[in-house]
């Protein structure tokens, strides 16, 4: 492992104003640069188990010795390479997990959960996504969304315009999310990699907070509170101004030197 990044880190999770309990899960783990955020579909009991799930098997991967796998991909690459695989490897440790418990226990079938994490090296972020959980970057005031939406609205939009009468077709259906951890026992992760600069800010948050909150309002957050405590209770705050509808979650992590 890298000698410890000077990062600061807080995360704050709501239940929001219309539901009854919270189905998200998060971490940050400054310790090891990570910073994660979960939000379990399946219903009841079930979604809170996946989006736990994916948490916790995703920080162990990290927390144990030795490689993940016997036949590692980068054996011989360098330390950045490696941090890259054991992320996505992780991922899909834990959505091979998440499905197996759904196989074995009727009352967990079908859960699943949307993940989106970010891993942070010396000079590299390395960010992993599936569903329609976030990571966003702060640089310069200014904010830029790093994942793309695993959603039926998203698809369509990217197909463009003849796309548009079948997006009015299924409006009730649109924000469905297409793709999630536990669905199968494999899983399309999106992967992407990004050089830092001090001073960097990290947002991981579930779509309780971009649904309601436009980008602008999260940026002029970011912008106007150096204390990320405050301005992770701010953001959640703001979520739940504008109707709570689903449960919020942010994860706000700063590289230090800027």
């Amino acid at each position: 492992m890298y000698p410890q990044l000077a990062i600061e880190a807080a995360a704050h999770s709501d239940v929001g104003r219309r539901r009854s309990h919270n189905e998200d899960s998060f971490a940050a783990l400054p310790c090891l640069g990570l910073f994660m955020v979960a939000d379990g579909l399946g219903g009841h009991a079930a979604g809170e188990v996946a989006s736990r799930m994916a948490i916790e098997v995703v920080k162990s991967c990290f927390e144990e010795e030795g490689d993940l796998e016997d036949t590692w991909p980068y054996g011989t690459g360098s330390a950045h390479d490696r941090d890259e695989v054991r992320l996505m490897l992780s991922v899909r440790r834990a959505n091979r997990a998440i499905y197996e418990a759904g196989q074995r226990q009727e009352q967990m079938r079908g859960m699943a959960t949307t993940f989106a994490g970010v891993l942070l090296g010396p000079g590299m972020a390395y960010i992993a996504h599936v569903g329609d959980s976030r990571v966003y970057r702060m640089r310069g005031g200014r904010l830029e969304r790093l994942t793309q939406d695993h959603t039926l609205l998203a698809e369509l939009l990217e197909e463009g315009d003849g796309a548009l009468s079948a997006l009015e077709a299924l409006s009730d259906r649109a924000n469905a999310v297409t793709r999630a951890l536990g669905c199968g026992e494999n899983v399309d992760i999106e992967s992407r990699v990004e050089a830092t600069a001090p001073g960097d800010i990290f947002l991981v948050c579930s779509d309780g907070l971009w649904g309601p909150v436009p980008e602008e309002r999260i940026a002029a957050v970011l912008g106007a509170h150096r204390d990320l405590s405050v301005a992770a209770s701010v953001l959640v705050e703001l979520a739940n101004e504008h109707g709570g509808p689903d449960n919020v979650t942010c994860v706000l992590a700063r590289l230090g030197g800027g």
